[in-house]
Order: C-alpha cells, then sequence, then structure tokens
C-alpha cells in the first residue's frame, strides 16, 4: 500500500504576494537603471576605446615577437636534434600574424575615435 508524503513544505499566501511584489517592482525599476547605464556606456566608448588602444598594440607586439621568436629557435633545435617539427609552424604564424595585426588595430582606433594614434601612442609612451 503507498503512503502519501504530506511533509511538502507548503507556501503560504503572503510569501506569494511578496514574491510578486518584488517582480513588479524589479520590472519597474531596473529597466530605467539598465537604460541610463547602458546610455551612458555607449556615450563612452569611443573614449575608453581610444585611451586602451595603445596597450592593446603594445601587447600584441610583445606577445607575437615572444611567440615568433620562440618558434623559431625551438625549430632550429629540433632541426638540430633531427626531430620533426611539431608546434613550430604554428608559433611562427601566430607570432607573425600578432605582429601583423598592430597596423589593423591603430588603423580601427583611428577611424573610432577621430584622433591619430600617433599622438595618443606617444602620450602614452612618455607617460
Amino acid at each position: 500500500m503507498k503512503q502519501k508524503c504530506n511533509n511538502a513544505p507548503k507556501i503560504s499566501v503572503g510569501m506569494r504576494v511578496a514574491q510578486v511584489y518584488f517582480a513588479v517592482m524589479a520590472g519597474v525599476i531596473v529597466p530605467s537603471m539598465a537604460n541610463a547605464a547602458i546610455s551612458d556606456w555607449f556615450t563612452n566608448i569611443g573614449e575608453e576605446f581610444a585611451k586602451i588602444v595603445p596597450i592593446i598594440v603594445v601587447i600584441l607586439g610583445s606577445v607575437g615577437v615572444l611567440m615568433a621568436g620562440f618558434g623559431i629557435i625551438s625549430a632550429v633545435m629540433a632541426k638540430k636534434n633531427q626531430r620533426p617539427l611539431e608546434h613550430q609552424p604554428h608559433m611562427i604564424i601566430g607570432g607573425v600574424l600578432c605582429v601583423l595585426l598592430i597596423p589593423f588595430v591603430i588603423n580601427m582606433s583611428e577611424s573610432v575615435s577621430g584622433e591619430s594614434a600617433e599622438t595618443t601612442i606617444n602620450g602614452f609612451m612618455n607617460n
């Protein structure tokens, strides 16, 4: 014979009212706050992007040089020890791509910010 389990928690009416109240209040308050935050974010995104581009350029360049250098040294050592190339071509190609992406990032920053990337980079490097 199967017995019913009457130990299930019962949610009172007061709890349901509180849940509906908080849902309605969140639906009224959150969209206005989100709209203000998003509009400020879109307004300032060009300035923020112009400030961070020099940092991105330096990071991409250094990572590219390190990857390509490590790949070349590893390839020379592998060939010297008469071993096949495994990851070395990927490292060299990835490093070269990182170094070649720098002019692309600079040109994109100039078109977005409307300022010369040369002055931005010089200002960043001199500070």
